[in-house]
């Protein structure tokens, strides 16, 4: 049977971690018979009950769900530090709001099993199923077209929080990734893409569930996250491989 990990970061979400942990668990009893899978929480120094109640979820399910704890924020550190210390065959993450339905889980699985390097749940390909107001759904779509026609790729999402990767992404790519907060799996996407490696986008069925973010919040994303797509292409450009 082949391990499988799958990441969730988490900041301050005592009013969801026990329903999503809970429901993606029972959501693997019943559709990943077939591996052997943990899930890890990993918690970016959160300042409410989320520790006490992941510490008691993990002697719940004694065995399937592990605490991690990073000391400092960011999306990307969390995620990064987890995939370093739980070895598995097949690696994950999703978001802690589940937003990215858990159907497409057993389908990211049987890409990567099928030589794929890096599996995308993406909201932008035929098939997919997406809920969220017309303002984020531009500004996604905006984000997509610019970082496509930065590096010259045909991926269309790279910001979903749902992706799987393999070793070959572990070892050749990880450590080359230096982003630590959102943009993380934006830049493992980019420089996977230029590596070679094998990359497949599946189609989701998402729903936006952060519904109470403010204008504002979007607008100082979208510059962090050009002034992140800059920094990556003067560095790509650096070591000549543009």
């Amino acid at each position: 049977m082949k391990n499988i990990s799958i990441v969730i970061p988490v900041y301050n979400e005592e009013g969801i971690i026990n329903r999503v942990i809970t429901t993606l668990c029972d959501f693997c009893k019943k559709n990943l018979r077939n591996y052997n899978w943990k899930i890890i929480i990993v918690d970016n120094n959160s300042t409410d009950r989320t520790m006490e109640i992941a510490k008691n979820l993990v002697k719940e399910f004694n065995g399937e769900i592990f605490y991690k704890f990073i000391p400092q924020k960011g999306k990307g550190l969390a995620i990064r530090e987890s995939w370093k210390s739980f070895d598995a065959d097949i690696y994950v993450f999703m978001d802690a709001d589940l937003a990215t339905d858990l159907s497409a889980l057993p389908t990211l699985i049987r890409e990567l099993e099928n030589d794929n390097n890096l599996v995308i749940g993406s909201r932008f390909i035929k098939g997919s199923f997406v809920k969220r107001s017309l303002s984020r759904e531009i500004v996604s779509r905006i984000f997509s077209i610019i970082t496509r026609l930065m590096f010259g790729l045909k991926i269309k999402d790279y910001t979903c929080g749902f992706k799987g990767v393999d070793k070959n992404v572990i070892n050749k790519i990880l450590s080359q990734v230096k982003n630590n907060t959102f943009f993380f799996d934006t830049e493992l996407v980019i420089r996977s893409a230029i590596d070679g490696l094998k990359i497949k986008e599946i189609p989701i069925i998402w729903e936006d569930r952060d519904k109470n973010k403010s204008r504002v919040n979007v607008l100082k994303v979208t510059k962090e996250y050009l002034c992140a797509l800059s920094k990556l292409k003067k560095d790509i450009k650096a070591k000549n491989i543009l």
